[in-house]
């Protein structure tokens, strides 16, 4: 291989980013170049190869039938470049660089945030960027570490370390149980305002209770609902109503007596497992592994409720 060609090789690397992106923006902020830079290394390597590898508009970008077969290649390269950085983290045994992790709102606030201190004691040198938010981030195109998820693995790709399981519960503040009595069967819930979950996805307004009479699927109905568990506890604290959620959201609300507990004969099903979600690759960055493993020690236990 002439110098020339051997010269293409981090350009070849990049190419793989941009398809990897879906963008030049978007390769450019994970290389740590400006969008021009990047542009300009792309077209001097479709001209050293002598191939268009991209077709590219303003909002879109098309692979080629030469830059789908060279893809292949360039992305094992890129591949092969990623596991050479971690080996290189690894055999300088140092802990550092810049974390994304994303987490839904209501388990980050009560249970990750106090955690982070500890974590960035133990580990100075990691700068922690976190994201709360009540969506599955894509973890490749939004460049997330780590993300703290429920329920089933969405994607194949992924890798899932289990931290615990979501567990449900039907609660209220004293306060509004005073004023509009306590539910004693589901269907009592009918006569009841009652909060639920709503996003611009899903909407969370039907309960299901296993009791003496079987199951029984409920439709409830209130003043109002948010996409923010977090709030929703809130709500239900200041009397605003009857509430389903995750104990895990709930932090200390019923050892400070904010809510009880009620319907408590009926069994609420089984919730979703809570996952530590990363991407599938060959070598796991020092920081991310590190970070899992802190979740394993100190987040894990969090999750447990019986």
């Amino acid at each position: 291989m002439n110098n020339k060609r051997l010269s293409s090789l981090p350009a070849l690397v990049l190419f793989a980013r941009i398809v990897q992106y879906g963008s030049l923006s978007g390769a450019a902020k994970n290389s740590g170049l400006t969008r021009s830079a990047v542009s300009k290394q792309l077209t001097a390597l479709e001209k050293t190869l002598g191939i268009r590898l991209l077709q590219r508009s303003t909002r879109h970008l098309k692979l080629t039938e030469a830059g789908k077969l060279i893809l292949s290649e360039a992305t094992c390269m890129l591949e092969a470049f990623e596991s050479i950085e971690t080996l290189s983290e690894e055999l300088q045994g140092e802990v550092r660089g810049h974390l994304t992790v994303s987490c839904s709102i209501g388990i980050g606030r009560i249970h990750l945030v106090p955690l982070l201190k500890r974590f960035q004691e133990r580990y100075p040198k990691v700068h922690v960027q976190l994201l709360l938010e009540d969506r599955l981030a894509d973890l490749i195109d939004e460049q997330v570490d780590v993300s703290i998820r429920s329920g089933d693995l969405p994607d194949s790709s992924l890798i899932g370390v289990r931290l615990g399981e979501m567990t449900w519960t039907v609660c209220a503040s004293p306060d509004y149980l005073s004023k509009n009595g306590t539910p004693k069967v589901p269907t009592d819930l009918l006569q009841h305002n009652c909060l639920y979950y709503s996003n611009s996805q899903s909407t969370y307004n039907q309960w299901v209770f296993l009791g003496p009479d079987g199951e029984e699927s409920i439709s409830i109905k209130g003043s109002f609902s948010i996409n923010d568990s977090t709030a929703l506890v809130q709500a239900a604290e200041e009397g605003q109503g009857i509430l389903w959620i995750d104990k895990n959201s709930l932090g200390n609300a019923f050892e400070k007596e904010r809510l009880v507990q009620i319907l408590q004969g009926y069994s609420l099903g089984s919730g979703y497992p809570i996952y530590a979600l990363y991407p599938a690759r060959k070598h796991l960055s020092l920081k991310t592994q590190k970070f899992i493993d802190f979740l394993k020690e100190n987040f894990a236990p969090r999750m447990q409720h019986s």
